[in-house]
């Protein structure tokens, strides 16, 4: 039958659905016997059918099992072997479809009743509530007319009351349906086609051609529309995913409905009335004080005291800016408040309602006023599970007012850098610079040690789980917490007017419940709620430490110097660690006892779980189980999405990571993407899943290989065992794609990269919990690379992240600051390799054994003429572009020099660890991926540049076809070639739009030179724009209609396909750019036209430009500037000519020699502008001891903060251009800096334009931020 099933979906496009029982289950959470437990395998094959066949799992309501067995508990047995699967056509006919469990009735199976439901129209036009809408940016009029209806001198929520209804207005009567647009244009063209099938029309197919190109934009536009509702992170506008988008869309729809639950009796309630009144009850219940008298148990002054920097720093006033960067921030499409507007309308027309907004925050921030509709939210219950049976199996997600979030996220911003200040290093969660892997391999760690313990002594692991725990927070200890933590009064007000103050209402089957008036909680979805959690959870963790100073909680402790553990918080995940005795039983209760009734938290003891180490007796395992009420168990099961390693690591291990991969991967959506897609969604989906196994654990080969296998499968649209034709080897499409690959991350290469992060980290990191408990069980006393080497015993995390070691030495380097620890001679520092290697010249033992600081004098930097005759010039340019601090007290240290950053990161350690052959073909694969066109194209180019359409030729060769010969011609064999130039067929449309001129250029040359010559080509044909583009463009629909010619039987006359591919491809040149500039607009920032030149400093202030030029790629770099006063004259300037090195470096020396100029000079106001805004961002953050230029960077801000007052102040190159000239014309003088007391000639014109305020027009991003 399943075989069957297959051929169906293949041989028919109609809507079917197929229901009934089919003797298999999907999960293993689908079956219920503690005698036969669910077999993987099993769930793997029936979803692989599921996956062949394109079949949708419709879901269901009512009791989790389908069919049931046994009358004892100990023979009991269930299952879900019986649901309805429907194809995508189904799926898109009848988007409300649902199942419903029926009530069991003389059979050992549950009756299944599927229902379409009401099937109303999905426009986005017929909404009830209103929700603005992205694909309105595509109307360049909807700014003037959001002007125009803007009043940005009324409250905000006012402005936006009256705009509301006008925008609804204009979608209506001026935008228009997108579905009635698309429909009207197909029934035109449908109309088109059929005259011409009856009698050819010249005006006929220019009307259809122009037809063509508006549905385009009308598709174009009904993609935005699917993509704002499908919510696809990983997805790109401008690949026509429309059909993807808008069953992922339906999915999510179908998802979320809630059809029948069951009420606290445990009877099932479908009745939608019931069921509302049911939930709101619930949430009702959950969000109301218990009304017991509150008091604070918790340990009074352990917050670690705010340092009057911090303190300043968090309480200054908040400025526009603030709540500008928040805006900004946001994601643009994440779902809107209940007033229907996302981030995107404000980031969007920031300059017309930012005004509003500010002062809504101001009034906020000042007196602490905020209208009460700007707190309201709405409440959105997501499933925890498949398919949920009662309300509490949902997560009550807030969605927030934008306005509102932009008043938390401002807040949040200033607290972010306090939380690592203040949040012991036992917590992880939503801490910069801590990850959930900091928690996982903790606890991974204990339990390996844990498992290996022997003599009397045994510990013991409990995971807690605590009942709603956002929601049940009390608000007077959140205030206390707040005051614990040293804010001000003022600041504490402002945060719980936002707690407090809120009025919600539950989203329910597409209506809104009647209000909710909380007395508790903090609202998922709102930016604070997570820090406000942190902070209250940190008081349990005082809590513990207090209880392990007083020596009554015995913690674990993993190595004989260690630190001890006694807890992991990661929110509202909670690990406890003790010794396995009934006094820590007890000592445990009481702390969460004592938490449970200051903060209103309650401890879930049925999902809570127990773990002892193997040397506790059996009987008193128990005995401390029932001592807890907590179960006892010999594996602690998920931690963090991550399986607690329990044993030996083998493939079964990751079968359920597999199966998620591998429904991710369904099948159903490879006819729904295009292939560029599909290679996205691989890329995305792979590394997203696996992320966190992949940092700690090297993945056995079998499992990275079945990852691999399923990307492929994806890629190509290939079904189990029946393999498809791949047009391109697996290690191709694994190259970068500047190589002639694809850039897909084998999985075994990426494992290798991501463990190398947490490697680095064990012998760089001084901050993190996870590596000091690490580095003192294995490290024996080292934190370099020698520390990463394999040890008898040793954890699968140390043994996985010791195999990097090599990788590591690659891409480690010494970060100079005084030079005095780094090996001038043996240490990597400034090369990729030591210079002992590039030395010109035998290095006497003793030489090599020098400093980097033995080759530095402070008076005049390197001592060139003592290696001027060891070290070939190109490396002594290197040399001279390196600053050196000897009077600096800070040590060198490593860096990672494969980053231009200094810090690693995973890609470029994947680079390295790639070790890919040399690429020696000629070819640029970087002109195609730059093309101006789709991505499918360049898709279909990469294709053909490596020679692997699927010609005729290739068919016959894979045994797919008998016949090789081109089916348009008829005559010559089909290759790549043929089938895209010299078939006399399509030869006629190449000779109509290349030059007569080029012709016989075009036309001999091979395959390789003809694509090169053609993709490469900067020249411009007008109408068509970049030729390379158009060529691209008509090469795709030529093969495009070789396809339908073959597949399709559509014949064209010569005339008509000559005519039709040249102007498609015209069309789709205007098309596309049209589309590309709609996707800026939902994506990138607005810009606008303005005047950029040179202004003088206000009377009393001097300003200095510096500018740095760099000669290609890490060629010789200089840097120049000049300092003039308010009126704009000259006082002085300079060029230097610094050695080699990239631009950044020589922006900086430009910037540091300015300022020693300018300091020399003696001025005390001074401006200095520059064209780089990198530059600047470097200078200003507070510290980057890695950086490759961290000692030139630390010198500048010495300067900075010397006794002058100076502005850092960024330009653009129109407003530089005398300090781009003299930058430029260093490069004119030897190595070294020069100052300049006279204006050099050749800048007399420049300065003088610069004084009478020239000014040139250049596009530039709107901000407002300071307005």
């Amino acid at each position: 039958m399943w075989d069957h099933l297959i051929q169906t979906s293949k041989d028919t496009n109609i809507p079917w659905l197929v229901t009934g029982d089919f003797n298999a289950y999907c999960l293993p959470e689908e079956k219920l016997g503690a005698n036969s437990p669910a077999s993987l395998r099993r769930c793997q094959r029936f979803c692989s059918w599921i996956n062949q066949a394109e079949l949708i799992d419709l879901g269901y309501s009512g009791p989790r099992f389908t069919w049931y067995r046994g009358e004892t508990q100990a023979t009991r047995k269930a299952s879900r072997i019986d649901r309805s699967l429907c194809n995508v056509a189904w799926n898109s006919t009848f988007p409300n479809s649902s199942v419903q469990h029926l009530p069991k009735f003389h059979s050992d199976h549950l009756p299944l009743l599927t229902s379409v439901g009401n099937q109303h129209n999905t426009d986005y036009g017929n909404r009830d509530n209103f929700k603005f809408e992205a694909v309105w940016l595509t109307d360049n009029k909807f700014k003037d007319f959001l002007a125009a209806n803007w009043n940005k001198e009324i409250p905000l929520q006012q402005a936006l009351k009256e705009v509301t209804p006008k925008l609804q207005q204009w979608s209506k009567e001026v935008f228009g349906s997108v579905n009635r647009k698309k429909r009207r244009l197909l029934a035109r063209l449908k109309g088109i086609t059929d005259r011409l099938a009856v009698s050819f029309n010249p005006g006929l197919l220019k009307l259809q051609l122009k037809l063509e190109g508006e549905l385009d934009w009308v598709l174009a536009q009904e993609e935005i529309v699917w993509f704002q509702r499908a919510k696809e992170k990983w997805a790109t506008l401008g690949e026509q995913n429309t059909s993807y988008f808008h069953h992922q869309a339906t999915r999510r729809k179908r998802r979320n409905k809630i059809l029948a639950l069951r009420n606290a009796n445990g009877d099932w309630i479908d009745d939608q009335e019931s069921l509302l009144n049911m939930v709101l009850n619930f949430y009702t219940t959950l969000y109301t004080e218990d009304g017991d008298q509150y008091e604070d148990l918790m340990p009074k002054n352990v917050f670690p005291r705010l340092q009057q920097e911090d303190s300043m720093a968090l309480h200054r006033p908040y400025h526009i800016s603030d709540i500008h960067k928040a805006i900004h921030d946001m994601k643009p499409y994440s779902a809107p408040g209940p007033d229907g507007y996302q981030a995107i309308f404000y980031q969007k027309f920031w300059p017309i309602v930012g005004k509003n907004l500010a002062d809504m925050a101001s009034s906020y921030f000042e007196i602490g006023e905020i209208p009460t509709e700007t707190l309201d939210s709405t409440i959105v219950l997501i499933p925890k599970m498949e398919q949920p049976e009662s309300p509490a199996q949902f997560r009550p997600i807030c969605l927030n007012n934008v306005a509102l979030k932009a008043i938390t996220k401002a807040i949040t911003n200033r607290l972010k850098p306090l939380m690592p200040k203040i949040v012991a290093p036992t917590q992880s969660g939503f801490i910069q610079g801590r990850q959930a892997n900091d928690n996982i391999l903790l606890l991974q760690e204990t339990l390996h040690t844990l498992r290996r313990r022997k003599g009397k002594k045994g510990g013991l692991v409990i995971k807690i789980d605590l009942e709603k725990a956002y929601d049940r927070l009390r608000w007077d200890f959140i205030r206390d917490t707040l005051k614990e933590v040293g804010l001000a009064s003022s600041l504490i007000s402002r945060i719980m007017t936002c707690v407090e103050r809120n009025k919600m209402r539950i989203s329910w089957n597409g209506q809104l419940s009647n209000p909710i008036i909380p007395s508790r909680g903090v609202r998922q979805g709102d930016p604070l709620s997570p820090f406000l959690f942190i902070l209250c959870m940190e008081r349990l963790a005082h809590k513990i430490e207090q209880a392990v100073e007083a020596k009554l909680w015995k913690p674990l402790q993993l190595s004989k110097n260690g630190p001890k553990l006694s807890h992991l918080f990661f929110a509202d995940d909670l690990v406890l660690f003790a010794e396995a005795e009934g006094s820590q039983i007890d000592i445990i209760k009481r702390c969460l006892d004592d938490f449970c009734s200051s903060s209103g938290q309650r401890v879930n003891h049925s999902k809570s779980a127990m773990f002892v180490s193997p040397n506790v007796r059996r009987d008193k395992a128990a005995r401390l189980s029932s001592r807890a009420g907590i179960n006892l168990t010999a594996d602690l099961g998920r931690y963090l999405g991550i399986t607690a390693i329990n044993g030996r690591i083998t493939k079964a291990r990751y079968k359920e990571l597999l199966l998620k991969i591998q429904n991710k991967l369904a099948a159903w959506k490879t006819r729904h993407l295009s292939m560029a897609a599909r290679v996205t969604m691989v890329k995305a989906v792979t590394s997203n899943i696996a992320i966190y196994p992949m940092f700690s654990e090297l993945l056995p080969v079998g499992v990275c290989k079945s990852i691999d296998r399923c990307n492929r499968s994806f890629i190509w649209g290939e079904e189990e065992d029946k393999t498809k034709l791949h047009s391109v080897a697996w290690e191709h499409l694994t190259q970068p794609r500047h190589q002639g690959g694809l850039g897909i991350r084998p999985t075994r290469r990426t494992n290798q990269a991501m463990l190398a992060k947490g490697a680095w980290k064990l012998i760089t990191d001084d901050q993190s919990l996870w590596v000091e408990v690490l580095r003192k069980k294995y490290g024996r006393g080292k934190r370099d690379l020698q520390m990463l080497a394999k040890s008898k015993g040793s954890s699968h995390a140390w043994k996985s992240f010791a195999q990097t070691a090599n990788l590591l030495r690659k891409g480690a380097a010494q970060n100079v600051k005084n030079g005095r620890k780094t090996n001038f001679w043996l240490d990597t520092w400034v090369l990729q390799e030591p210079l002992l290697a590039q030395a010109t010249t035998e290095i006497p033992m003793e030489t090599r054994q020098k400093k980097v600081a033995d080759y530095w004098t402070e008076s005049s930097g390197w001592k060139m003429e003592d290696l001027n005759q060891l070290l070939p010039i190109e490396v002594l340019n290197k040399i001279r572009a390196v600053k050196l601090d000897p009077l600096s007290t800070t040590e060198d240290k490593l860096f990672w020099k494969a980053s231009a950053n200094g810090v690693f990161n995973t890609s470029s350690a994947y680079k390295l660890e790639e070790q890919q052959q040399n690429n020696h073909s000629s070819f640029q694969w970087r002109k195609i991926w730059h093309l101006q066109v789709p991505e499918r194209v360049r898709l279909f180019m990469w294709t053909a540049a490596k020679g692997r359409l699927t010609t005729n030729s290739i068919r016959k060769f894979r045994h797919l076809t008998s016949e090789d010969k081109c089916a348009l011609c008829g005559t010559e064999i089909e290759t790549n070639l043929h089938c895209l130039r010299d078939c006399s067929k399509i030869r006629r449309v190449w000779e109509k739009i290349v030059p007569i001129t080029q012709q016989q250029q075009f036309f001999s040359a091979n395959q390789e030179d003809w694509l090169k010559t053609n993709l490469e080509s900067n020249e411009n044909s007008g109408e068509t724009g970049e030729w390379a583009s158009f060529f691209a463009l008509v090469s795709w629909y030529i093969w495009k209609h070789r396809n339908d010619y073959i597949f399709k039987a559509i014949r064209l006359s010569n005339y008509t396909l000559i005519n039709y591919i040249v102007s498609k491809a015209k069309d789709w040149i205007s098309t596309w750019k049209k589309a590309m500039e709609t996707r800026d607009s939902l994506t990138k920032p607005a810009r606008e036209e303005q005047l950029i030149g040179w202004s003088p400093p206000q009377p009393g202030w001097s300003k200095l430009n510096t500018d740095g030029a760099a000669q290609g790629n890490s060629g010789i770099i200089t840097a120049g500037g000049v300092l003039r006063d308010s009126e704009g004259d000259w006082i002085a300037g300079f060029v230097c000519k610094i050695g080699t090195g990239s631009a950044i470096l020589s922006e900086l020396w430009g910037i540091h020699q300015g300022l020693e100029l300018a300091w020399r000079k003696g001025i005390q106001f001074l401006i200095l502008e520059t064209d780089s805004k990198l530059a600047i961002e470097l200078i200003n953050k507070r510290s980057d001891p890695v950086h490759p230029h961290a000692t030139l960077l630390d010198s500048i801000r010495r300067m900075l903060a010397q006794s002058w007052i100076v502005r850092l102040v960024h330009t653009y190159r129109e407003g530089n251009r005398v300090a781009d000239w003299l930058s430029k014309h260093s490069l004119v003088y030897p190595f070294g800096t020069y100052e300049l007391d006279e204006l050099p000639t050749d800048l007399e014109r420049l300065l003088r334009e610069d004084m009478i305020g020239i000014s040139f027009p250049r596009q530039v991003i709107i901000d407002g931020s300071n307005e």
